[in-house]
């Protein structure tokens, strides 16, 4: 009998593939322990996956050893390797990857601000205007699309490929501001080792760049479990109170600290022609310029 058992639910497994693949879920490692915003995400994922396990059936996050980039992250999520790979959005991201498009920070991932050396506090303090800023080099993810928005725009970029690298560049000068997301930036910088480094907030530079869940073109069913899960989590209010109180971002609240801030406008010339007429972009209040 238990033999019988067994065979039969091998069988529905044969038959329902998908279903068997999404028990476990592949993800991407932290490129460093200086990421610190790497958990918050991997905790948003797992809270979406209990979220509708009655409906999908239990799942559990597995994360790989090997440290990618972004552009490799994605390759693997192609090859379907990866089960979920989480980034920001451009046209070519939702050209060839199903994107689940719930800004997983609420569109304040677009609010960068400048990590800076704290012992150059007093010459930032003294930047009023884009074009003054634009004179100094940011250190930049060299396959992030902030990158691409950053030189777009007029700003001097230092592309770098690894994450902690960014740090130590910023450390001995070797670029003068990290733009970090501010739902990232603080948290950051308090980790061991940036006892010299700074959230610089008096200035902002703001353009729409919502981070999103991305899964393979063909796994319509667990894209459509995440996009299930996050807008149960945001009709109920969970998803904001996930955003609040998780610890990478909870140092950031209340948003009001930021309303004298400058605001230096960017155009992100890689958004998708629809991105506009998206219900979700941005459902959390940010001060304005």
């Amino acid at each position: 009998m238990i033999y019988k058992s067994g065979i039969f639910s091998i069988v529905l497994c044969l038959l329902s593939v998908q279903v068997c693949a999404e028990d476990v879920v592949r993800i991407q490692p932290s490129q460093s322990l200086d990421n610190t915003s790497y958990q918050y995400y991997v905790d948003l994922l797992q809270l979406v996956l209990d979220t509708t396990s009655d409906e999908f059936g239990p799942a559990h996050i597995v994360t790989l050893e090997s440290s990618l980039s972004q552009s490799r992250g994605f390759v693997m999520l192609k090859n379907k390797q990866l089960d979920v790979y989480w980034a920001g959005t451009s046209v070519e991201r939702e050209r060839d990857y199903l994107a689940v498009t719930v800004p997983l920070v609420g569109g304040l991932l677009g609010n960068r601000v400048p990590v800076i050396a704290r012992n150059r506090l007093s010459e930032f303090a003294k930047i009023t205007t884009a074009e003054e800023l634009q004179k100094m080099v940011a250190c930049q993810g060299s396959q992030w699309p902030d990158s691409d928005i950053l030189e777009y725009n007029g700003y001097r970029i230092e592309r770098v490929i690894s994450f902690s690298l960014m740090y130590t560049m910023l450390e001995q000068q070797r670029c003068d501001y990290f733009p970090r997301g501010i739902n990232e930036a603080f948290a950051g910088v308090g980790t061991q080792g940036h006892e010299a480094l700074m959230v610089y907030d008096n200035i902002i530079l703001r353009y729409p760049l919502p981070m999103y869940f991305f899964v393979n073109k063909h796994n319509q069913p667990l894209a459509k479990r995440l996009t299930q899960g996050l807008l149960q989590l945001l009709a109920n209010g969970k998803l904001g109170e996930f955003i609040m109180h998780h610890p990478t971002t909870t140092s950031i609240f209340p948003l009001s600290r930021f309303q004298d801030s400058r605001i230096l406008l960017l155009y992100n010339p890689i958004l998708p022609a629809n991105f506009f007429e998206r219900e979700y972009n941005h459902w959390i209040d940010f001060p304005k310029e």
